[in-house]
């Protein structure tokens, strides 16, 4: 059950990734077609900068507890491997234990912001009118998964994720 629970959860990261990756290319796409289309005099989308700007903040905000799985992120390995083992093993541990903490914060804080948006009606107005609430309950749910993640690492700290092939590949270019 509990393998189950986590080959479901391993995947449902992956697919964050894969949205993320996808949702960041389109924007390229539609940003490049927009400059032609501009360059051309044919004509122009005012609502792409918003439409970008949502896509890179959803975007990182999906990707980061995949990223965090994968081991992915931004760390400084090289001052781990300079020290022993059980030191850097602590240093890990510690690093994980603030992670934890802080996405723990942005988790709660995350959450009151978008259901009080949920509950006052807040709505964005710009070139596209949307609720504000769907774009602030990403950051609990990236928080959320975040929190797992750090949990998971500390709990289980020899575990690699099974997907580490997908690091190795982003790291040599593939």
């Amino acid at each position: 059950m509990l393998r189950t629970v986590s080959e479901t959860y391993a995947k449902l990261l992956t697919l964050c990734g894969l949205i993320a990756g996808f949702a960041i290319a389109a924007m390229a796409v539609m940003i490049t077609l927009n400059v032609i289309l501009r360059s051309l005099s044919i004509t122009n989308f005012p609502w792409l900068l918003e439409v970008s700007e949502y896509i890179l903040y959803i975007g990182t905000f999906l990707a980061a507890p995949w990223a965090l799985r994968l081991g992915a992120h931004v760390r400084v390995d090289i001052v781990l491997g300079l020290m022993p083992g059980l030191r850097a093993r602590a240093i890990s541990m510690i690093a994980d234990l603030l992670g934890l903490f802080f996405c723990a914060l942005l988790l709660r804080h995350g959450w009151r912001v978008a259901w009080t948006a949920f509950d006052r009606g807040d709505v964005l107005f710009k070139e596209i009118i949307i609720p504000e609430w769907p774009l602030l309950v990403i950051i609990p749910l990236s928080a959320a998964m975040l929190c797992i993640e750090f949990l998971r690492r500390l709990l289980y700290p020899d575990v690699e994720p099974a997907d580490t092939d997908s690091v190795t590949a982003i790291q040599d270019g593939r």
